[in-house]
C-alpha cells in the first residue's frame, strides 16, 4: 500500500546552513509517527518543508502519490496537509468560535459539532477571546483548528509543549482517538515518552539526519534512546 506521506531524501539549505540531510520517512494510511529529538536539529524545520513554508533542496515529497515538493503551502492545505505548528499560534484577538471558523476554511461550520466533541472545554467558549484560554485550551484550539478542514495528513508540531503532566495525557490519549477515526498523524515531539506511547514507529533527528528509527516500543527499550530522551529505561506498555 503507498504511504499517504512519503518524505525522499530530503535535504534544506538554509543560507550556507545545511538544515536537512537525506531525510526519508514513510507515514502509513492511519499511523502515527513521531519525530524524536532536542531543540534545534530541524523536526520543525522538516515540518515546515512538508507544509511548504520552506522549499527542499533536495528529494522528493509525496502525497497520496503526487509529488508535492514544489508546492506552495495553500497548494499543500488544499490536499488536505494541516499543521498544528509549535507556538500553537491562534488568533488571539478572535473568539474561539472564529478561531475555529477561519480554520474550516471551505468547510465552514460543517466540523465545529465534531470539534467540540472532541474538546469540550472549548464547546464552553466558544464565545470567550481565544488569548484568554489556559495554555492547554490553546493547544486544544490550535489542534481543533486543524481539524476543521478533515484534513488527510496533521501534522503536530510539539503538542505538549509547556503543558502540566495532566494536559500531555489528554493530549496524547486524544491524538490516539484522532487516529482511531482514520486520520494520520505525524508528530514532532520532545517528550520522548509521551509520543513513543502512541506512535506505531519513530525516527530520531540528530545534525539533520535521521540517525535512530523504527517501531515505538523497540526504540522505548533502545538504551540510546532511554539514555538520551527518556532518562533511562522507560517502558511503554
Amino acid at each position: 500500500m503507498t504511504p499517504i506521506l512519503e518524505i525522499d531524501g530530503v535535504g534544506l539549505r538554509i543560507g550556507v546552513q545545511d538544515i536537512l540531510r537525506d531525510v526519508s520517512l514513510r507515514l502509513p494510511q492511519g499511523g502515527i509517527v513521531a519525530i524524536l529529538g532536542s531543540n534545534g536539529v530541524g523536526k520543525t524545520s522538516l515540518m515546515r518543508t512538508i507544509s511548504g513554508v520552506y522549499q527542499a533542496t533536495s528529494g522528493a515529497i509525496r502525497h497520496q502519490g503526487e509529488d508535492i515538493t514544489r508546492l506552495q503551502s495553500h497548494e499543500i492545505v488544499a490536499r488536505g496537509i494541516l499543521q498544528a505548528p509549535e507556538g500553537r499560534q491562534i488568533f488571539s484577538n478572535m473568539t474561539v468560535r472564529e478561531n475555529l471558523v477561519i480554520g474550516g476554511g471551505p468547510h465552514g461550520l460543517a466540523e465545529l459539532d465534531h470539534v467540540v466533541s472532541l474538546f469540550p472545554a472549548l464547546g464552553e467558549r466558544l464565545s470567550q477571546g481565544a488569548g484568554s484560554l489556559s495554555g492547554g485550551e490553546q493547544q486544544m484550539l490550535c489542534i481543533g483548528r486543524a481539524l476543521m478542514r478533515k484534513p488527510s495528513v496533521l501534522l503536530l508540531d510539539e503538542p505538549s509543549l509547556g503543558l502540566a503532566p495532566k494536559l500531555v495525557r489528554f493530549i496524547f490519549d486524544l491524538i490516539e482517538r484522532i487516529r482511531s477515526e482514520g486520520y494520520s498523524v505525524l508528530i514532532v515531539e520532545q517528550n520522548a515518552k509521551a509520543a513513543l506511547r502512541v506512535a506505531d514507529t519513530a525516527s530520531v533527528i540528530e545534525g539533520g539526519r535521521i540517525v535512530i528509527e523504527g517501531p515505538a516500543r523497540d526504540l522505548a527499550d533502545d538504551p540510546r534512546i532511554a539514555e538520551a530522551y527518556l532518562g533511562g529505561h522507560v517502558h511503554v506498555p
